[in-house]
């Protein structure tokens, strides 16, 4: 049977020109387009085998690193002729140290968009900038709105990591260490500052509730393992609340301090935020960073008919992101009120927040120790006698600290001049108690 098509087979091209000829053009023409295909795949082999690339978006933090980096690099400072400008304050430890220094903010060049030539230890790179433009079909911004692509000619990988290493210690120096503050922005996380670490005995709440948070926050990153064995899933949260002044965001960003993680904070009233980009943001959260909702009682207060300025998220959108399916796991969120009768109890129920703790206004023995902490010199008989003339749970630590500010040098006259401060700010409370009730009150 076989023989039988071959010599079939033989015939036909012996004796068909048209098939064999049609044959010989087919089998020229493929052979024709693989060897045009030889030189991509011999460029495509050679750039695996001796270039090392990277991507870097801007909603990293290393991109902020890099850029920084090229801004003190010699191509930018005196070869690069296409550059961006980006202006920097001056601290004020810096007009300090150097009273003579201009204090206007500084000019930073970086290489701008496009395709640069750069060398780093001897080793050529080529680093592409590039701004992505909006989407023209449904013409809304993309989501990264730049990124850097480095290669970088060797094949040692350790040239990359070297490189943002170096581009990391230049931006963050090792003396500097400072809590990175993250938001929310266009449906990503990204950089905002960075702020020096806030001490834990700074923020002086009553009855040991900040190291009794801390601790339970301790315990809780501790263990992964057994929440992981009991099906538990691995989330806690935390509602401070209580007056305005009290000391509830300043207590989050001393407990992040303590536990050496970054601040993520989030903000329901953004009018470009909606339930997808909220359940994406909870479930990409910066590695090492709590989450902070600040006024988490504003996010559904009533909404004007065609208000488009407020943020599209809805409740169930935010219950679903805080526990939902695709909440992230390992997350501490903080959130704080100054109203926690507003909030709806499917919101605070436990497994959403499961410790809510009352941060009240000032107590004698808070009142002392604030007093301790501004003078730790002063006479112990002073300490109590400031602590002793405040009125027990009538004045906020905020409005103790900014008396306090006022006579930083001068612990009597802090005590001397209470009077005053007492009455303005009780009668302060009093105006605003009665605007309350009249608002209230039926018309």
């Amino acid at each position: 049977m076989f023989e039988d098509l071959w010599r079939y087979l033989s015939d036909l091209l012996q004796n068909n020109q048209i098939f064999s000829g049609g044959l010989v053009l087919m089998l020229g023409g493929a052979a024709l387009a693989s060897f045009r295909q030889v030189p991509n795949h011999v460029y495509q082999f050679v750039r695996r085998k001796l270039i090392t690339e990277i991507d870097i978006l801007d909603r990293d933090q290393a991109f902020q690193w890099v850029e920084k980096w090229l801004s003190q690099h010699a191509y930018a400072r005196n070869r690069a002729r296409a550059l961006t400008v980006k202006t920097v304050s001056v601290e004020y430890d810096e007009r300090c140290e150097n009273p003579n220094m201009d204090s206007r903010p500084k000019i930073m060049f970086s290489p701008a968009p496009g395709v640069h030539w750069l060398f780093f230890r001897n080793r050529l790179i080529c680093l592409h900038r590039e701004r992505p433009k909006m989407n023209e079909g449904s013409n809304q911004p993309v989501n990264v709105r730049e990124c850097f692509n480095i290669t970088i000619f060797s094949r040692n990988r350790k040239l990359a990591h070297q490189l943002i290493e170096e581009a990391r210690d230049v931006a963050v120096p090792k003396s500097e260490m400072r809590l990175t503050v993250h938001r929310a922005g266009q449906g990503y996380w990204m950089e905002q500052m960075k702020r020096l670490p806030r001490p834990l005995d700074s923020v002086i709440l009553a009855n040991g509730l900040m190291e009794e948070m801390l601790e339970d926050a301790r315990t809780f990153l501790a263990r992964r393992d057994w929440y992981v064995q009991r099906g538990i899933p691995y989330r806690r949260g935390y509602l401070l609340h209580g007056p305005p002044g009290t000391g509830k965001s300043s207590a989050v960003v001393a407990i992040a301090s303590a536990l050496q993680m970054d601040i993520a904070i989030l903000s329901l009233g953004d009018s470009s935020l909606d339930d997808n980009g909220l359940a994406e943001l909870f479930s990409s959260i910066p590695v090492n960073s709590l989450v902070l909702i600040e006024d988490i009682d504003c996010a559904f207060l009533e909404r004007k008919e065609g208000d488009d300025k407020r943020s599209k998220v809805t409740f169930s959108g935010l219950l679903n992101a805080i526990d939902g399916v695709a909440a992230g796991e390992g997350r501490l969120l903080f959130a704080t009120t100054n109203h926690i009768q507003r909030l709806d109890p499917a919101l605070i129920r436990p497994g959403r927040i499961d410790r809510k703790i009352y941060i009240g206004f000032a107590t004698t023995e808070q009142a002392e120790k604030l007093f301790h902490r501004f003078f730790p010199n002063a006479d112990e008989a002073w300490a109590k006698e400031f602590a002793s003339a405040i009125p027990c749970g009538k004045i906020t630590m905020c409005i103790l600290q900014t008396h306090l500010l006022l006579y930083a040098n001068d612990p009597r006259g802090a005590i001397d001049q209470l009077d005053d401060m007492l009455e303005t700010s009780l009668q302060g409370d009093e105006n605003r108690e009665a605007r309350g009730q009249s608002a209230l009150s039926p018309r």
